[in-house]
């Protein structure tokens, strides 16, 4: 059944379900949550369910997968469906007007195959000022055959309006039971890679499976080539490795691999399981960096991360922020040495 492809999500689920088992489904739904995981295949999923040419028999409104209907919505050749995105190829993504207008010429015309024509828009957030007011009209006084699904991971970032018009449905990560198993399923992950992936990706099953497992650790594991005393040897192998590390690699990323490592030591500070850490095949260096560390040193450095993750909101030069993280880095990991 095509709605079991959603890994949980069954609030969501049950809520679809039955709108189509009563036959009161609204105009236009607001599916809200953590990115990866999930909201723009429930979105497709539920296009599925209204347009199915063979559902299957069952008490639970559901789509075949596998008909003409299901097949060419999976595929986006569906005529009664429009799915709009941002522009992938702009640093900056919008949704401009003339999509909105798009929107305008597919939904006046009644459905050629199904009962509705449907509009999904993914990433709603990023319709600009001049879309934003635009679709709202179209919310206003839509027509009686359209139904518009608005998929976001920043609700607030759309008009009060725009929101006030939709039915919300929350969406949350997996449990990391459910998380495991799917991996285990869809790629056939080992254990231990499943719970790495768990921990790294917030148990967002759609960010695991875009993520290059071995090009992820190879990020993680600059955490400890840093904390090796012979990597920060002197101030110019300082600056040398900020201005590598600010070119490098996506800032996100940065952050991520940083803040990871300093959660394990924190953990290891203060004497958690092992099984709860991390990088499992970095246990005796963790044991050796928190040995010489205490908490309130770890987290010291937590708070200066956090000031490195701001720079890009704040406006501040991220090489010298990163610059003034590493050589309090290097000083609190290497304070006996020295």
């Amino acid at each position: 059944m095509p709605f079991a492809n959603v890994i949980g999500q069954e609030g969501p689920k049950r809520k679809i379900r039955t709108a189509l088992a009563q036959e009161a489904i609204g105009h236009a739904y607001l599916f809200s949550g953590d990115d990866g995981i999930g909201k723009r295949l429930m979105a497709l999923r539920f296009a599925q369910a209204l347009s199915c040419e063979a559902p299957p028999s069952s008490s639970q409104p559901d789509s075949c997968g596998r008909c003409r209907a299901c097949e060419q919505i999976d595929s986006g050749t569906y005529p009664d469906l429009l799915v709009i995105e941002p522009e992938q190829d702009k640093a900056n993504p919008q949704i401009k007007i003339d999509r909105v207008r798009e929107i305008e010429r597919h939904v006046i015309y009644r459905p050629l195959l199904s009962t509705r024509k449907v509009c999904i828009i993914d990433d709603a957030d990023r319709l600009n000022a001049n879309a934003a007011n635009a679709f709202l009209k179209t919310l206003e006084d839509p027509p009686e055959h359209s139904l518009f699904i608005l998929v976001t991971s920043q609700p607030l970032r759309l008009l009060a309006t725009v929101r006030s018009r939709c039915l919300t449905l929350r969406f949350s990560p997996a449990t990391p039971d459910q998380f495991e198993g799917a991996l285990a399923l869809k790629q056939a992950a080992a254990i231990e890679e499943a719970r790495f992936l768990s921990r790294v990706c917030g148990n967002r099953i759609g960010a695991a499976l875009r993520t290059d497992l071995s090009e992820l650790r190879s990020r993680h594991d600059q955490f400890f080539d840093l904390c090796r005393s012979e990597t920060l040897t002197h101030p110019t192998a300082v600056l040398q490795q900020a201005e590598e590390l600010s070119k490098a690699q996506p800032f996100p990323d940065l952050i991520d691999w940083l803040s990871h490592g300093l959660r394990d030591v924190l953990l290891m500070t203060i004497g958690t399981r092992q099984d709860l850490l991390l990088h499992q095949s970095q246990i005796p260096l963790l044991e050796q960096i928190a040995a010489s560390l205490t908490p309130a040193d770890v987290v010291e450095l937590m708070d200066i991360l956090q000031t490195l993750e701001q720079a890009p909101t704040q406006n501040l030069n991220l090489q010298l922020c990163l610059e003034n993280f590493l050589f309090r880095f290097h000083e609190t990991m290497h304070r006996d040495a020295a």
